[in-house]
């Protein structure tokens, strides 16, 4: 019988720096204890952080609004917010393949960040200075819900300025799914409105990047219902409908944008660009027609050969049947 006094620790060991394993490639270290519940998937974590590779600095955040379980950032430290309470402070330690991976982070000036190398280990220093929502749903206040979107935006900002075009997609998307300007009066409408025609025009222009065109249609159609006469999105539109071949939306968005703004280089280039389409198609259709009527009629001269063909065949082989009876009734 077993002595109850020798229980097995399963508890993983630290290393000698203070570090446990989280998998495989990922480790742990708490410096300072946190309170309260643990983040939980889908949690917001409000954080700072400041990341290094190769014992370099290349980036630092305050204040940041990560949610877990978005994918917004590396598996390294997704992991590591997952064992984050309010207070915590801790280091995350990944190696690259759970960091950026074989291709590293190209530099971002916009965000200040500095390149990460390809196939490069990351090391997080984290904070956790406050658990938010879970997750953005009818249960927010429009306050509360355009406290998310302002920090969703600075997220789908972040992956833009580096051209993860697929990963700041999905936080505009969610920005437009969740935050309606109408909700809201004053000073909040404007700024509301600000976001989501700001989220909506980035959208469009990662959509057209990843080749997501009829996505980028609906989009920029959203964007227009809220600001009809914005600049930018009648712009995107133009661009869009010309990649369509959708010739007629093409020109009632100009039409719109060059009432507005008749001197704009920009929309007369692309004024330009639309007849220039407009002819190439037109020419191509009278050059396909007539390649098909030429098809055409060759194929009625062909059958029409052929049958007089045949027929000259039939003559020739029914002449010595008919020589013979008119020879028999002569002889009769």
């Amino acid at each position: 019988m077993a002595d109850d006094d020798d229980d097995i620790d399963d508890e993983e060991q630290e290393d000698a720096e203070g570090f446990r394993p989280l998998m495989a490639g990922i480790k742990y270290k708490e410096v300072k204890a946190g309170s309260g519940p643990q983040a939980e998937y889908k949690q917001a974590v409000i954080c700072s952080f400041s990341a290094t590779a190769g014992g370099r600095v290349f980036e630092r955040a305050e204040r940041k609004m990560l949610r877990v379980g978005d994918g917004d950032v590396p598996p390294g430290l997704e992991l590591g917010l997952r064992q984050l309470r309010e207070g915590t402070v801790c280091v995350v330690k990944a190696e690259w393949r759970f960091a950026f991976g074989e291709e590293g982070r190209p530099a971002s000036k916009e965000e200040g960040t500095e390149e990460v190398p390809p196939r490069a280990d990351v090391a997080w220093e984290i904070e956790c200075h406050r658990l938010w929502f879970k997750e953005a749903d009818e249960t927010m206040s429009p306050e509360d819900a355009l406290v998310d979107a302002r920090n969703t935006k600075v997220l789908g900002n972040e992956h833009f300025h580096h051209e993860n075009w697929k990963k700041a997609a999905q936080n505009y998307q969610e920005i437009l799914k969740s935050l309606n300007p109408f909700n809201y009066d004053d000073e909040d409408r404007d700024e509301a409105e600000t976001i989501y025609v700001d989220c909506g025009n980035n959208l469009v222009f990662a959509l057209m990047k990843l080749d997501e065109y009829l996505k980028a249609e609906k989009a920029v159609c959203d964007v227009l219902t809220v600001a009809p006469e914005n600049r930018k999105a009648l712009y995107r539109a133009t661009q869009i409908a010309l990649h369509l071949s959708k010739w007629p939306e093409a020109q009632a968005a100009l039409k719109l944008a060059l009432d507005k703004w008749p001197n704009s280089k920009d929309f007369r280039d692309l004024f330009v660009v639309l007849k220039d389409h407009k002819s190439k198609y037109k020419h191509r259709k009278a050059k396909m027609s007539a390649a098909m009527s030429g098809a055409l009629l060759n194929t009625n001269y062909t059958s029409d050969s052929a049958s007089r063909e045949t027929e000259e065949e039939q003559g020739e082989n029914t002449a010595p049947e008919a020589a013979a009876v008119e020879a028999a009734e002569a002889a009769e």
